[in-house]
């Protein structure tokens, strides 16, 4: 498996959209993810695990709450990941549950958890073109 892209979009510490690109990271070989305590090392690696799974590692799972606390209403928590797997470029987009303000009248609603699948070029034979 290699990773190629990811964006997050109020997604833990990140208010806005972030975009990893780990092509250019790696394109040297080896990088270092390194950072202050607090920077946000952790909820890129969480990312990465929300995308594969639905859910992320250790305790952090328990508590479920993936939406930053400072973003800003109109922008949707969601976790982008491109990456290849056995030849294969696919692009994961998954948003977890969380409560956003409703569209119309006062309060918030639930905005439920979503995720898509789609191959980047060619799908294998045989093989629908999303999931």
């Amino acid at each position: 498996m290699r990773l190629h892209r990811l964006e997050v979009s109020a997604f833990g510490p990140y208010a806005g959209t972030e975009v990893v690109d780990f092509d250019a990271l790696g394109a040297d070989g080896l990088f270092l993810l390194h950072g202050d305590t607090g920077a946000g090392k952790t909820t890129l690696l969480d990312a990465v695990a929300f995308a594969l799974f639905g859910e992320v590692p250790g305790a952090r799972a328990e508590v479920k709450r993936f939406r930053c606390d400072v973003a800003d209403q109109a922008t949707a928590t969601e976790v982008a990941l491109e990456l290849t797997v056995q030849g294969h470029r696919f692009r994961i987009v998954r948003s977890p549950e969380y409560e956003r303000p409703k569209r119309r009248g006062e309060g918030t609603t639930k905005q439920q958890a979503k995720a898509a699948l789609a191959w980047i070029g060619e799908p294998p034979s045989g093989a629908r073109r999303t999931v």
